[in-house]
């Protein structure tokens, strides 16, 4: 008996601390599961957000009228970000969150402010407060951007927030010095601050740089080389010109017509994108106001080129008419232009594209090429796809070596319209050659040279979304030569070539240019299988680290439960 107290003392004096460990585990998973659900009867909204304030890790800020409202049913606070927007949507309520307080309003209780700002811009605000994670989207401000009035509408703690910054920054530029000599660094963040120099066949092709385009400014225009003019994508600034991106007309006149600019240096550093300035703090000021507005984040084209060859019998029977519709199936038609030298259409690029690979199946057509290319708005694509021969060019007493170069150059500048349609700068240039086993020399040691012919379309299009731009559709003669043999019997020596026979065929080919361009959006990236694989791993490695403490306690009641049985 004494034997059998003593064991179930020492059993008692081992499981204690378990049990007690138990206890504690039990009521952590109970609090998780009571967080992660959440009925209200009737609770007040302050009461409500009360509890939800533990989960977003920072206080909540409840205005008296919305305080009044009730809240009724079942809630899953597993993710608060996504309960807060439903639940708003649903109450009628507003919330705006400046890092710090997250406040929610009725949605009565909104406000609008018109302000009018003296020296700074509005871009330059609108920048700041990105900057600071103070700029919400869902409430924009609004204004020309080339005048200094604008408007905004929202919850009252945004929009004060935004008044009393837009005065303190105006404020400041107002009391700033001008005789005293500083120094000024501007970083670039959405464009580049060198000039950008790209080659295209032999030519350079340069877009200057934000550096480049004040200096040019403060300089009037003058500093601008006679070949740098003629090659620049982008026309030198003149003071009297109006530029605005959205295009609404402002000008810099007013700035540049005095001597407030004299004496500013600037100078270009590659390394961190950024722009060194010396003046007084009213110059620096003013350049740093040109640059934010000239520093505009680029939207993100995608532009895949499809270079297709068709017999013109099949391009026929695919229904394209390059002065009238075109149509797949019953289901789908697109009208092209009219005129009667119209070679360019708009159409689904998937549909044609899906025929298209159908008629290879039969080697009825041939996808040349189809590369891919990721560039910005307003920024050159080029594709150039060349071979070149060399001639030597021999003189009495020099000589020389030149060389011509042909093949398919596709160089595309797309931009976006204010409907959101994607319009195309395009220049194609296709060129063929005739083979260098027909290169040869005659007796006077003269060569020949080969016959090069070239194909040159130049046009502006305008593609709406989802849809592709098809150009080109002119013909050139192929002649093919094949063998044909029967098997076994062709094969005999001597006698073997009467069971073989020669056939040619001349077809007629139409070359296209099938242009598919697509918008490429930051957030899409979200929403791909990569991100959300990425997501699930994280939240699986979430869980297995809760894990071992329960499989640990686990393992420690089946030692218990073999302890006892023994």
């Amino acid at each position: 008996m004494k034997k059998f107290n003593v064991k179930s003392l020492t059993l008692l004096i081992v499981l204690l601390p378990l049990i007690v460990n138990a206890n504690n585990i039990d009521s952590h998973l109970l609090e998780q599961n009571d967080i992660a659900k959440y009925v209200a009867q009737s609770d007040t909204v302050g009461s409500f957000f009360e509890r939800f304030s533990a989960l977003l890790n920072y206080p909540i800020v409840v205005s008296k009228q919305a305080a009044k409202k009730r809240i009724s049913g079942e809630f899953d606070l597993s993710n608060p970000e996504k309960m807060l927007e439903k639940l708003t949507l649903l109450v009628g309520l507003v919330w705006y969150k400046d890092g710090n307080a997250l406040y929610i309003y009725d949605s009565g209780e909104l406000i609008s402010k018109v302000i009018l700002l003296e020296n700074i811009s509005l871009n330059y605000l609108i920048q700041y407060l990105k900057d600071a994670n103070l700029y919400d989207d869902r409430y924009p401000i609004r204004g020309n951007i080339s005048d200094k009035t604008f408007y905004i509408s929202g919850p009252p703690a945004l929009v004060e927030l935004v008044a009393n910054t837009a005065t303190l920054l105006d404020k400041q530029v107002s009391s700033i010095g001008t005789d005293k000599v500083n120094f000024g660094v501007i970083k670039l963040k959405n464009t580049f601050v060198s000039d950008r120099t790209y080659n295209m066949r032999g030519e350079d092709i340069v877009i200057p740089g934000v550096a480049t385009v004040v200096e040019r400014l403060l300089n009037n225009g003058k500093a601008l080389s006679n070949r740098q003019a003629k090659n620049d994508l982008m026309p030198p600034f003149n003071i009297t010109q109006k530029v605005s991106e959205d295009g609404n007309d402002f000008s810099f006149s007013s700035v540049t017509n005095n001597s407030i600019l004299e004496d500013v240096s600037l100078i270009a550093y590659p390394e961190t994108n950024s722009i060194l300035v010396k003046g007084n703090d009213q110059q620096i000021q003013i350049i740093r106001d040109i640059i934010t507005q000239l520093d505009v984040a680029k939207r993100h084209i995608e532009l895949s080129l499809w270079i297709i060859d068709i017999d013109k019998s099949e391009l026929n029977n695919l229904g394209v008419n390059w002065q009238g519709t075109a149509s797949f199936g019953d289901s789908f038609g697109a009208s092209f232009n009219m005129s009667s030298s119209a070679s360019i259409s708009t159409l689904d690029g998937n549909k044609f594209i899906a025929s298209v690979m159908a008629l290879n199946q039969k080697k009825k057509a041939n996808v040349v090429s189809r590369p891919v290319i990721l560039t910005q708005e307003n920024i050159p694509a080029i594709f150039d796809n060349n071979r070149t021969f060399y001639v030597s060019l021999v003189g009495e007493r020099n000589s020389s070596l030149e060389h011509v170069t042909y093949g398919t150059l596709i160089n595309v500048i797309p931009r976006f319209s204010s409907r959101g349609q994607i319009e195309m700068s395009l220049t194609i240039e296709d060129g063929t050659g005739n083979s260098l086993s027909n290169y040869n020399y005659n007796n006077e040691n003269t060569s020949v040279l080969p016959e090069v012919g070239r194909t040159k379309i130049s046009t502006i299009a305008r593609v709406p979304q989802g849809k592709s731009l098809l150009i080109g559709g002119y013909t050139h003669e192929t002649n093919s030569n094949e063998i044909v043999s029967i098997p076994f019997l062709s094969s005999i020596p001597v006698i073997g070539n009467v069971f073989k026979y020669k056939t040619s065929n001349i077809s007629n080919i139409v070359r296209v240019f099938l242009i598919q361009p697509r918008e490429i959006k930051e957030s899409s990236y979200y929403n791909t299988a990569e991100y959300k694989s990425l997501i699930s791993e994280r939240e699986i490695q979430k869980t297995t680290q809760i894990i071992p403490s329960e499989t640990t306690l686990l393992e420690d009641e089946k030692s218990l439960v073999s302890y006892l049985n023994y």
